[in-house]
């Protein structure tokens, strides 16, 4: 029994702690997903498959049936693509890390500011999400259109935020262990005083 608990207890520390595994698996899933689906529109001959101009294709009531419709979804799936990956690279650490994170004590902005910011990116995130799914389900060459534009974006910000970082798994591990330490010893430190002010 305890030989069981060992071994998915190494699993679950390969799954959560190698993030190689994790993506590699990912993209098997991934293939296997668009290898099946691609086989049932084929099977039903599906517009979703067309590239370029198409009688049947349709966005938001519109057929794009013409090169310049076709050019003037696809550049702007290219750079609407863009500016959200972005957006996500930049803004989205900010608000886990900087706002959300108990730990970080000092914030740049007022909390009116900070309340401003999170919501107007909120509202941005869920019309372009939409008008993006939209997009993306309308035809096969505009979601590769938007592929290109995310791998490119996301390279870019991932050397960003690299750029200054060195390799060394051993260190990186016991910096890893170290936060958890450091986060446990936090936790027992506020419980009693916790417990002591509901008691008061």
């Amino acid at each position: 029994m305890s030989s069981t608990k060992s071994i998915h207890k190494s699993w679950l520390n390969v799954l959560f702690d190698d993030q190689r595994v994790v993506v590699g698996f990912l993209t098997l899933w991934t293939v296997l997903s668009s290898v099946v689906c691609y086989y049932i529109m084929l099977v039903d001959d599906s517009a979703f498959l067309s590239f370029g101009p198409n009688d049947r294709t349709v966005l938001f009531g519109v057929k794009l049936d013409s090169w310049f419709k076709w050019w003037v979804v696809a550049i702007y799936t290219f750079v609407s693509t863009s500016i959200a990956a972005f957006a996500s690279d930049s803004v989205l650490p900010w608000i886990t890390n900087t706002i959300q994170d108990h730990k970080t004590k000092y914030i740049p902005y007022p909390p009116w500011m900070c309340i401003l910011i999170i919501q107007l990116f909120t509202i941005y995130a869920v019309i372009m999400s939409v008008i993006g799914l939209f997009v993306a389900l309308s035809q096969i060459d505009f979601m590769f259109i938007r592929l290109l534009a995310d791998l490119i974006v996301n390279h870019v910000t991932t050397l960003y935020f690299v750029r200054e970082k060195i390799v060394d798994p051993t260190l990186y591990r016991q910096n890893q262990k170290n936060d958890a330490d450091s986060e446990m010893q936090t936790l027992c430190e506020n419980q009693p005083s916790t417990a002591t002010e509901s008691s008061v």
